[in-house]
Formats: structure tokens, C-alpha cells, sequence
């Protein structure tokens, strides 16, 4: 039987390659896997333990929205519902563990112990902590008294509470005497799949696990976990944009990630899967802070990780990363390594930047179709040739100077994109113009105007006024013919015609 505390499968991912080799091991018929009880609601508490602050963060959200608004806010949030999550890893992790039950009397000795301070637990400054430990500790011990024929392997790297597994203090000396032979402690995951796998070596294995390692998903994956757990109150080294060193904090983006080496590469088969362990060491470059500037840093990182060859799909496991250090420039491949690193990076800004770009001509081209929808509609249906509408039309129509407004776009010519099209080709004098553009304009009703109405006046009064004063590039509309100007010029057309 093998026993995990938590330290060993805190926050295991359901469906990554640790628990997979765990199934796979349970599988075999070999081997059991199991947790006690205590660590089973450990793992799921874990998992739970920002949802209440998380949701109550939330609703005060929605309440302050709710004061701001002056209507009813449709949005709601459903009520905090804690059990049900906790259920939820419950039922996730009892999929790849066996549970080893907690029986009431074992909760009553590991709270009594506690009150003594006793190892497992402990005394802390004024108060007696440990309790969950010991209803570990006294799990294992009854699971053992219950199965003569069972080893149990404890998974667990706090040697402060349970000992290094050769010597216990009292009165845990006590407690696990004539057991001794039957009790073996195990470091962490790693060390289980090295003792409980078959062993794969040699040239083949180095190979698989450099290819997989160098593959695109796998270095943007290590890139994304470098992000999640690079992070540290008083910063790591790193070399900055001028190659001297600097301290860091955590990365503002997943950087560039190159790898240097594989070493000590060793492959375990489970089951006809082949999972391998290895020490990868990548160059990272990218975007970091020190807590309050941001600039560009290169590092060295070196992990130990598993991952399953036959299974591409599977993102790596690190088993035990280490601290960045610095990159050894004097490498020639390490320093033609960030030489690509750094042009990567720059054509990653080279397009955030013609995006940027893009999308601001996009923005001015709308500007000029809204501007052109916003114009006052006319319906000229019916107008008689006694006006030369096409010149009241012009005359009325404000005039823009927008030379060098927008250096990047002609506005002008944008606006005269977006205007409505007139298709005045074969026109014949019998053709009556004015309808062809009545046709091609948007409405506006105009019955009831007579011949004598002024139209260009009219006209020029529907338009919207805009207030261009703070506009340096605009020039002030054009005023309207005059009664006496618009009332000649229709005399002339009407002989011309």
C-alpha cells in the first residue's frame, strides 16, 4: 500500500501525468494507492479555499453596481454553495485514490494528543497545533493493525512531524513499535516512481525526451508555469538589457523559452506507457518586474520533470523546479540561444505594434461612415427644373478644411467613400436628374413646398450644426446664396433649360 500525504498530491491535477501514474499503477493489480480521510478534505479545502472570499467579492461588486445604476440590474449571482465544491474534489480525487477511512476514536486520541503537544503535533509559541497530523499518523498505524498481510510506503516530506522514517520521538516510538519492519517512508512522487515503475535507459531515451522537450506546445507550456510559480517577495538574477545583472521579481508575460540541455534522463514504463524523468535546463527571456520597473531579463532555469512520450498531448510535470540563476553568456550556445530569444521578441512587438496600427485606420474609417450616416435625409421627388438644385445643394453644404488633420488618413476622400453613388452616365436632357438623385439619396418629407419657397435655405437650416471652434484644421461653413443669388440663378437655369 502506498500513502500520500498531502505535501505529496497538494492541488494534484485530476487529469494530469502524476495522477495518470497513479491510475496506472492502481491498475497494474500490483499496487494499492490510497490517502487517509484527513488528507482526502485537505486536498479538497485546498482547492476550495478562495471560493467563499472570491464570491463575496462579487456580490459586493453587483451591490455597489446596483446603488450606481437608476434601473434594476438583471445580472445576479447564484448563492454560495461551499459543500457542493468541496463534494466536487471529493469525488475528483477519490476517482484516483483509495480512502482510508477516520474513525471516531482516532479523532478523540489525535485531539487529546494535540492538547499535550505531542508528536506528531506540536506547540506553537502559545497554542498546541497538529491535530490533522496525528489523525494522519494514527490512520496509517490502524490501517496496518487491520491488514497484517500490508507495507505501507508513507509519501511525505515533512520529516519535522514524522520523522525521517528510521527514528521516532516519543511517543511515536511507542506507537509504531512491532510495526517497524512494515512502515517505509518515501521523499516525495518522485522517488515513488522510481522505486514502483520499470526502468527504461539508454540513447533512445535521451533522444525521446530532447524531441518532446524542444516541441512548440511543450516550451509555450513551461513558459505559462513560469509565469504561474516564478514569483518571490525578495526577486531572483537575472541579465538585464545592458548584460549586467539584476534582481527580478516575476514575469509580466510567459516568456521566450529556449532549451539549453537534457541530463540524467530515465525512463520508467507503466502499463506499455513510457514516462520519462529528466533534468531540462531552458534560457527565458521576456518582459519581468523588480516590484516597480519593468524590463527586459534573460535566466536560466533548470527543472526536474515527467512526462509520458507515447502521450504528446500531456503537458511535463515538475517534479522539483529550482531557482533561476544567471545564463552563462560565455556559452557560445547559450548566447546564440538568446540571440533568437531576442529577435522572437521583436517580432512579437513588430506585430502588437502593425495591429495597433491596423486598427486605428479601421477606427478612422468608421468615424467617416458614421459622419456620413449622421447627414440630414431629403426626399427632392417631384422638384421641378426651376432651380438649379445641384448648386443650392452644394451651396448649402458645410465646408470642411481637413488637409493634415489625420496625417494617416484623407478623411476627405473617406467621407466621399462613404456618400451615396449617382450613376449619371448616358444622361439625356429629357432625363430628369433630380429623380435619379431622389432615387440615390435617403428621405426626408418636404410636402407642401412650393416653388417659391427657398429650398437651398431650407435645406442648409435641416443640416446639423457642429462646433468646430476648438478645431484648428476646420474652416467655417460656407453660408448659403443669398434670396436675390439663389433666385437669380434659377432664372438662368430655367433659360439654360
Amino acid at each position: 500500500m502506498i500513502i500520500f500525504d498531502t505535501n505529496a498530491v497538494n492541488l494534484l491535477p485530476p487529469s494530469g501525468p502524476r495522477a495518470d501514474i497513479i491510475r496506472k499503477l492502481r491498475e497494474s493489480g500490483h499496487h494499492r494507492i490510497a490517502v487517509p480521510w484527513m488528507v482526502l478534505e485537505e486536498m479538497a479545502a485546498h482547492q476550495a479555499a478562495f471560493y467563499p472570499d472570491r464570491h463575496k467579492s462579487v456580490v459586493t461588486a453587483l451591490q455597489k453596481l446596483r446603488e450606481l445604476l437608476p434601473w434594476e440590474l438583471e445580472s445576479s449571482l447564484e448563492p454560495l454553495d461551499l459543500e457542493r465544491l468541496l463534494n466536487h474534489w471529493r469525488d475528483a480525487y477519490r476517482e484516483i485514490f483509495e480512502v482510508i477511512e477516520m474513525s471516531g476514536d482516532i479523532a478523540r486520541r489525535a485531539l487529546a494528543r494535540e492538547a499535550m503537544s505531542l508528536p506528531p503535533a506540536k506547540r506553537n509559541k502559545d497554542h498546541s497545533e497538529g491535530a490533522r497530523d496525528v489523525a494522519i499518523w494514527f490512520s496509517i498505524l490502524e490501517f496496518l493493525n487491520e491488514n497484517p498481510e500490508e507495507h505501507v510506503f508513507f509519501v511525505t516530506s515533512n520529516t519535522n512531524d514524522f520523522g525521517d522514517g528510521t527514528a521516532y520521538p516519543y511517543p511515536m516510538d511507542e506507537d509504531v513499535r512491532g510495526l517497524e519492519g512494515r512502515l517505509t517512508r518515501l521523499a516525495d512522487f518522485d522517488q515513488v516512481v522510481s522505486r514502483f515503475t520499470k526502468e527504461v535507459s539508454g540513447e533512445a531515451a535521451e533522444t525521446a525526451a530532447g524531441d518532446l522537450l524542444r516541441s512548440f506546445p511543450i516550451q509555450s507550456r513551461l513558459a505559462q508555469t513560469a509565469v504561474e510559480i516564478l514569483t518571490s517577495p525578495t526577486g531572483f538574477v537575472g541579465v538585464g538589457p545592458t548584460d549586467g545583472v539584476v534582481q527580478w521579481r516575476s514575469w509580466i508575460t510567459p516568456p521566450e523559452a529556449e532549451l539549453l540541455s537534457v541530463t540524467d534522463v530515465v525512463g520508467h514504463e507503466i502499463e506499455g506507457d513510457i514516462w520519462y524523468t529528466a533534468k531540462a535546463r531552458w534560457l527565458l527571456y521576456g518582459l519581468a518586474t523588480d516590484g516597480n520597473d519593468t524590463q527586459s531579463i534573460a535566466c536560466a532555469w533548470e527543472v526536474k520533470v515527467l512526462f509520458s512520450a507515447s502521450k504528446e498531448d500531456q503537458t511535463p510535470t515538475l517534479l522539483t523546479p529550482g531557482e533561476p540563476s544567471l545564463p552563462d553568456m560565455g556559452d557560445e550556445r547559450c548566447a546564440e540561444a538568446l540571440k533568437r530569444l531576442k529577435g522572437r521578441a521583436a517580432d512579437v512587438a513588430r506585430r502588437s505594434v502593425a495591429s495597433m496600427s491596423a486598427q486605428s485606420s479601421a477606427t478612422g474609417s468608421y468615424l467617416a461612415q458614421q459622419m456620413a450616416a449622421a447627414m440630414p435625409k431629403y426626399d427632392i421627388a417631384g422638384l421641378m427644373g426651376t432651380a438649379n438644385l445641384a448648386q443650392q445643394m452644394a451651396a448649402a453644404m458645410p465646408k470642411l478644411d481637413v488637409a493634415g488633420l489625420l496625417p494617416t488618413a484623407n478623411l476627405a476622400q473617406q467621407m466621399a467613400a462613404a456618400m451615396p453613388k449617382l450613376d449619371v452616365a448616358g444622361l439625356f436632357p429629357t432625363a430628369n436628374l433630380a429623380q435619379q438623385m431622389a432615387a440615390a439619396m435617403p428621405k426626408l418629407d418636404v410636402a407642401g413646398l412650393f416653388p417659391t419657397a427657398n429650398l437651398a435655405q431650407q435645406m442648409a437650416t435641416a443640416m446639423p450644426k457642429y462646433d468646430v471652434s476648438g478645431l484648428p484644421y476646420l474652416a467655417t461653413a460656407a453660408k448659403p446664396s443669398s434670396d436675390d443669388e439663389t433666385e437669380s440663378n434659377g432664372d438662368e437655369e430655367t433659360e439654360e433649360h
